[in-house]
């Protein structure tokens, strides 16, 4: 699959940034101006995420797949992967399948073990399953609709972000239902005999449950030469919550 992507910067040292479960990459846009002073980001959609292609299956591997491919159309070679949430996942898998490919990883809150739905997650997918974009006339409509299921005003912007506009009115960005039914595809624990020997870096949220101490004895395992890092007071969405923080740990690691 061919993948939507946005880019910054430009030279050979590549950082490609992964989003996470119902993201996208405008998500990341002012950070990857930041991180473009120094390298050349690529930030993909993952399918059926953002505008990226639509397909019925979704799985780690097809995901790897995808990526596999851009890298080829765009002739990168040895890029740092930087992941969050669902994106750090993939970016371990593809370290670990992968080794002497992939110079740095760089994984934000995500450890190695199964994932499960957050009540945050729920929220977003019950705001999504329930509203009907068909009888909405406006993004105002569909702001106060979603207000009615998440009290998060920065979540109720992350969903917004997904709305299009389309001859009928308004449509998802996402391929929802396609994502729902393989979320138990992307949340099994991370198993390989494979380790990834170059340098990592963990960066958790110090107010997020994603990482606990006891997650790290398997971090190590396989990503011996992993530091890991805590912004304290963050939450899960810890480049959000503390941006500079975040900033600065990455940017000191490449």
């Amino acid at each position: 699959m061919n993948l939507f992507y946005r880019e910054y910067g430009t030279g050979d040292k590549y950082l490609i940034i992964l989003h996470g479960l119902f993201g996208m990459s405008d998500n990341w846009v002012g950070l990857a101006k930041k991180f473009a002073e120094t390298h050349h980001i690529i930030i993909p959609d993952l399918r059926n995420h953002g505008l990226s292609p639509h397909s019925s299956d979704f799985s780690i591997s097809l995901i790897l797949e995808d990526l596999d491919t851009l890298f080829l159309k765009l002739g990168i070679v040895n890029p740092v992967l930087l992941g969050h949430s669902l994106g750090g996942r993939i970016a371990m898998n593809y370290c670990l399948e992968n080794e002497g490919k992939v110079p740095k990883l760089i994984v934000a809150d995500m450890s190695l073990k199964a994932g499960k739905l957050r009540p945050e997650h729920e929220a977003i997918m019950g705001a999504i399953n329930s509203i009907e974009l068909s009888k909405m006339h406006s993004i105002s409509d569909i702001e106060t609709e979603l207000f009615k299921t998440i009290s998060n005003t920065r979540r109720v912007q992350f969903v917004l972000k997904n709305i299009k506009r389309i001859e009928t009115g308004y449509g998802w960005k996402l391929n929802f239902k396609s994502l729902i039914n393989h979320i138990p595809d992307i949340m099994p624990e991370l198993k390989s005999n494979n380790r990834y020997e170059s340098p990592s870096l963990f960066i958790r949220g110090g107010a997020s449950d994603y990482i606990l101490k006891e997650d790290e004895a398997a971090i190590f395992k396989h990503f011996p030469n992993a530091n890991i890092e805590t912004i304290e007071g963050a939450s899960h969405w810890l480049h959000a919550d503390n941006p500079q923080k975040f900033v600065k740990l990455v940017t000191d690691f490449l």
